[in-house]
């Protein structure tokens, strides 16, 4: 199993997900809004707009948990759909995931997704 996180624009959501739902057997993801800036986020904005009232750009976090072989495709639809060419299009992390556990059935592993 692997988990994926993806960091995207809001305005791309809609079309990420309608894609992920075209992947066969889709587990499905949790979205959270969140804000951050990335590595380039300085040069864009000036020191002056520096400050504890600045507002970092809103962002959408996904994460979905999958089987080892969606992994290539649901990453592929995730970068095809949330890129503009533009800073600040996201990031997208994978990593393993040792266990799952389905809290309604006691499913476990694989089966849990």
């Amino acid at each position: 199993m692997k988990r994926i996180i993806a960091i995207i624009k809001p305005n791309m959501l809609d079309d990420v997900i309608f894609t992920l739902h075209q992947v066969k057997d889709f587990p499905g993801a949790t979205m959270t809004d969140v804000r951050g800036m990335g590595r380039g986020f300085h040069r864009h904005v000036k020191e002056s707009q520096l400050s504890p009232s600045f507002g970092y750009p809103a962002q959408v976090r996904i994460e979905i948990v999958c089987l080892d072989d969606q992994v290539d495709e649901i990453v592929t639809n995730i970068e095809k759909n949330a890129r503009t060419g533009k800073p600040g299009d996201g990031k997208i992390f994978t990593s393993p995931v040792d266990g799952a556990i389905r809290i309604s059935t006691g499913q476990h592993g694989d089966d849990a997704i």
